[in-house]
């Protein structure tokens, strides 16, 4: 009787060479965690090791299981004998479908790596199980002329993980193997050589690892859980992860494994399983998240579509669900497919949820910033998913793998077929219960192409088809289409009255910052005061030429016109100087604060070196009527003063009333304009379809049908009116727009400055949103480090007491220990930074000495005072000074200030730097003398996200100011002291009473 014999080469040929790469190989290990009952998979990868560890916390395998089930091909997921029961399941948990049918999805981690070290361990109610563990070279499997019989794989049972001293004994039964044979020539000695080679080269010491890898997968308080450890990684993993560094497609790896579970669509089911795959690219613990989830799509990015497509697919393959236009309009729509004569079909009932964007910002009625981040996921992952019962079928929703046409007649015409790929996101939903004839193939590289898939791709197709005709096909007769076409022309004339209002705007925003920075460009070169004096300086040779008038009368006069002609030139002069209120644009937080630093400085100048100038054209007056012993009429002076202002007050305000006469004027004939166009269209219209009485057969033609005709030309006539009414309508709700009112001080507001005043909040609050995302980060990131640095520094304390008994015994230790001691305690004194900024590990209220503070700082900066030779002082007012309060709250304020102040004084080239802690009866001071704070600044500082540095955040000083005022105290720029350019002071705010 003759029988059937397996060589080994058919495991390589069933796993290895049958599967469609790594990517696909690790989805397949995803899924039999799925099938273990598994809440966490994680994979660590570690590039330079070349080691790959993937642990899951499902089920586990005893070693009976291991033996009968993972070293046997193609056991049955589904149905049980007398010699191999049905797989385990966890009672604790809803029932999984299994997603594993073949029995050979494991042999895919051949294609990973050429050796891997598998561990479990199972978690059984009836009893507690040892961890099994088992050492597997896949190399083996592709050498010819072996049965699998032949191949020995070495396993045995252990109470804990194993140590690396415990895997050398697995690593000696297989090498064992292998020289037995070579012995017998059952392989070549090159081949025994080249993988006894690998083996050796296997480093892992499972129980090690565990013990520093993200995640608790260590099998303990009854955990059970499989592991695998995979060494030597194939190198073209590397490429999978990376991709092509010149373009921003998702890279294979994101491709394949994004979206393992639907989590995109609104009321998703909720995850069985959680997925972490950690690259790490050097050896310095740091790894870059690949599974992030963050960049595939959120029911958030799924509500903001401009379009959704939701139903069920019958048995029969027709569609019924509703269909959403712009987010506005909905409509219960049904699309008919014929393709089985209206009978059952084989792929069965299924669903669909999916979004789509339009192409162009200007279509679309999502914001520009969510429009650039939702696109951008769209390119990179856009695409028709298909899960089974909520675990994502492979490759489907890969846009290479255009398995229902959408970009094929893409390219035939865009307009005809609407859809693409990249602009589109959802889920085709099927179960193993109803769509068990859809099976995958065993290379996992899609369905098998039965008849169920053929139906199943037909009627998706025709789907997409059909949809597009019905309500995105231009000129198509469809009356659902109008409303599509209506609103996307709505959405582009919107758009390009934005870009044209903008690029108008754009014009104006940078003539007015032009002119800001002008200003205080010649406010901090001293020039207004310069062009000012040179002014009276020519103003005051006028007044001396006076002299040489001989009659009094004409002398009087002369003088009067000469102090008239002087404050002219001066008025004119200040509105030379003077930046125009925006308007007509809106500014960003920052220039709102520059421009009221201008409008101070205005002030200033206005109560300063303006008003000199007109104290000293007095002064003139006053010297050359004495010097010339002439009078002048003290009333003359007053209404000729008087008139001159009113006249300049009258030609500033006829010069605005003309220019609002002619805006008006202009508008008007616009409008006139517009609606005589609009009225003219209508009427040529109609004319048109008036014409064609002239071409109609009306008593002649048997055929002629009068209500489709008449139905015909109300159609033409009313689109024109509805346009013309549309446009119009459009025109007087602008118009109705412009308004104004007074408020309690009878200041006139208009509808602009309103409109400008929501555009700038709306701006102010984008950046609070952005920087408040990056405070709770930075706050989570101190968080962590505290955490994690705490322990470790801990350790490497009482290590160093235990080196330091070594050092007292062994001179040539004691000068390596001091060393590390030294080095240590520097870098400690950065770490105990985190102690005060704990607030939860200190929130005891006390009164802290100022000496104590400075103390801390010369323990934190004291290199860097070093090493920029800066001299750090005090007075005794200071040293004088205490605090009540948290010092979680007072040393972080004086850190930053400090640290603020070395970055500027080291920006000067002074030889001397100083920074001067001082204090009196009001509060502390910090003082420096770096470089000044310009005007412009001054108010600035303390904003959130504003910064001179080059790389600065613009945080501290804002965060400083926001924790001292929680407590009551208050940190500003004050007076800068004697000898200092810059101070800033921290005083505690005075109480008020409340009677």
């Amino acid at each position: 009787m003759a029988k059937f014999k397996a060589r080994a080469r058919a495991l390589d040929l069933l796993g290895r060479q049958q599967i469609a790469g790594i990517p696909t190989a690790i989805n397949e290990l995803f899924k039999n965690a799925h099938d273990a009952y598994a809440d966490n998979v994680e994979i660590d990868y570690f590039r330079k090791q070349k080691l790959m560890v993937l642990r899951d916390n499902g089920l586990g395998m005893t070693k009976d299981d291991f033996e009968s089930r993972w070293l046997t091909l193609g056991t049955e997921s589904k149905f049980a004998n007398k010699k191999i029961p049905l797989p385990p399941v966890d009672p604790g948990k809803p029932k999984r479908p299994i997603m594993g049918e073949k029995g050979i999805g494991r042999l895919a981690i051949a294609s990973i790596g050429s050796q891997v070290l598998i561990i479990s361990k199972a978690k059984r109610k009836e009893k507690e199980h040892k961890i099994v563990a088992a050492l597997i070279n896949w190399n083996i499997f592709e050498l010819p002329g072996l049965n699998l019989d032949d191949v020995v794989v070495p396993i045995q049972e252990f109470d804990d993980l194993p140590t690396r001293k415990e895997i050398e004994l697995l690593k000696k039964e297989l090498l064992d193997s292998l020289e037995v044979l070579a012995k017998k020539d059952d392989i070549t000695k090159a081949d025994a050589k080249r993988i006894i080679s690998n083996v050796k080269s296997f480093d892992v010491s499972p129980k090690d690892l565990n013990q520093t890898l993200i995640g608790n997968f260590a099998f303990s308080n009854d955990q059970g859980g499989t592991q695998f450890y995979i060494a030597p990684v194939d190198e073209t993993l590397n490429h999978y992860i990376d991709g092509d560094k010149n373009n921003s497609d998702a890279t294979k790896i994101e491709k394949m494994l994004v979206g393992f579970t639907n989590t995109m669509t609104p009321d998703h089911p909720k995850p069985l399983i959680d997925l972490e795959f950690r690259d790490y690219r050097n050896n310095d613990g740091t790894y870059i998240d690949i599974l992030d989830k963050e960049q595939f799509f959120t029911p958030e990015d799924f509500d903001l579509a401009d379009h959704h497509f939701q139903g069920t697919f019958d048995e029969f393959g027709q569609f019924s669900g509703s269909i959403k236009i712009y987010r506005e309009k909905m409509f219960e729509h049904k699309i008919i497919w014929n393709g089985n004569n209206f009978k059952p079909t084989e792929c069965g009932k299924f669903t669909i949820n999916l979004a789509y964007v339009q192409g162009r910002l200007k279509q679309s009625i999502i914001d520009s910033e969510n429009y650039s981040r939702i696109t951008a996921k769209a390119d990179k992952f856009g695409g028709v998913y298909i899960y089974r019962d909520n675990i994502r079928m492979l490759p489907y929703g890969d846009s290479d793998y255009d398995f229902i046409d959408i970009e094929r007649n893409r390219t035939k015409s865009a307009s005809y077929y609407f859809f693409s790929y990249r602009r589109m996101f959802g889920v085709v939903n099927i179960s193993r219960a109803d769509n068990y004839k859809l099976t995958e193939k065993a290379g996992r590289e899609g369905f098998i192409e039965n008849k169920a898939y053929r139906q199943l791709q037909d009627i998706l197709k025709n789907f997409f088809i059909q949809l597009a005709a019905d309500f995105f096909r231009e000129g198509s007769n469809s009356p659902k289409t109008e409303f599509w076409a209506q609103k996307r022309t709505e959405r582009e004339t919107y758009y390009k009255a934005l870009e044209r209002r903008d690029q108008q705007a754009k014009v104006r925003k940078e003539k007015f910052q032009k002119n800001l920075n002008a200003f205080f460009e010649n406010l901090n070169s001293n020039r207004f005061k310069s062009e000012l004096d040179t002014l009276l300086e020519a103003q005051e040779m006028k007044f001396g030429s006076i002299a040489s008038i001989d009659d009094p009368e004409l002398a009087s006069q002369a003088l009067i016109d000469c102090e008239l002609a002087a404050r002219k030139e001066i008025e004119d002069y200040k509105q030379k100087i003077k930046v125009p209120q925006p308007k007509g644009f809106t500014i960003s937080k920052d220039t709102r604060k520059d421009y009221e630093a201008y409008v101070d400085e205005l002030k200033k100048l206005e109560s300063g070196i303006f008003l000199k100038a007109i104290d000293d054209v007095d002064t003139y007056v006053d010297d050359y009527t004495e010097r010339l012993n002439i009078e002048i009429s003290k009333r003359k002076r007053l209404e000729q003063a008087v008139d001159f202002i009113s006249i300049e007050a009258k030609r500033a305000a006829s010069g605005k009333e003309k220019e609002t006469k002619e805006a008006v004027s202009e508008i008007t004939s616009k409008v006139k304009e517009l609606t005589n166009e609009l009225m003219i269209e209508l009427d040529d219209q109609i004319r048109d379809v008036k014409d064609r009485f002239k071409t109609l057969g009306v008593e002649s033609s048997e055929d002629f049908d009068l209500v489709t005709e008449r139905r015909s030309m109300e159609a033409d006539i009313n689109r024109g009116r509805e346009r013309v009414t549309s446009v119009l309508e459009r025109i007087i709700k602008q118009l109705q727009g412009i308004y104004w009112d007074k408020d309690s001080n009878h200041d006139v507001i208009t509808s602009d400055e309103i409109a400008d005043a929501m555009a700038e909040e709306l701006d102010e609050l984008k950046e609070r949103i952005h920087a408040d995302i990056e405070l709770s980060q930075l706050g989570l990131a101190v968080g962590v480090i505290h955490h994690e640095f705490n322990s470790t520094t801990k350790s490497i304390r009482h290590s160093i007491k235990d080196l330091k008994a070594w050092a007292d015994v062994n001179e040539n230790l004691e000068s390596v220990y001091n060393n590390i001691k030294i080095n240590f305690e520097h870098l400690d004194g950065y770490l105990n930074l985190f102690t005060p900024l704990n607030r939860r590990l200190n929130r005891k209220r006390e009164d802290i000495s100022a000496l104590e503070i400075k103390t801390f700082l010369i323990d934190l900066f004291k290199p860097r005072f070093e090493r920029h030779n800066i001299q750090f002082k005090h007075t005794k007012g200071f040293a004088k000074k205490k605090i009540n309060g948290f010092r979680s709250t007072f040393y972080p304020v004086f850190v930053n200030v400090v640290d603020n102040a070395i970055h500027w004084l080291n920006q000067t080239a002074s030889d001397e730097k100083i920074i001067r802690l001082h204090g009196d009866d009001s509060g502390i001071y910090i003082s420096n003398d770096g470089p000044e704070v310009t005007p412009q600044d001054k108010k600035r500082i303390f904003e959130l996200g504003f910064t001179r540095k080059s790389n600065g955040r613009g945080m501290g000083l804002h965060i400083s100011r926001e924790v001292l005022n929680a407590e009551n105290y208050n940190i500003y720029l004050d007076t800068s002291r004697k000898g200092s350019t810059v101070t800033f002071k921290i005083e505690q705010n005075k109480q008020v009473d409340n009677e």
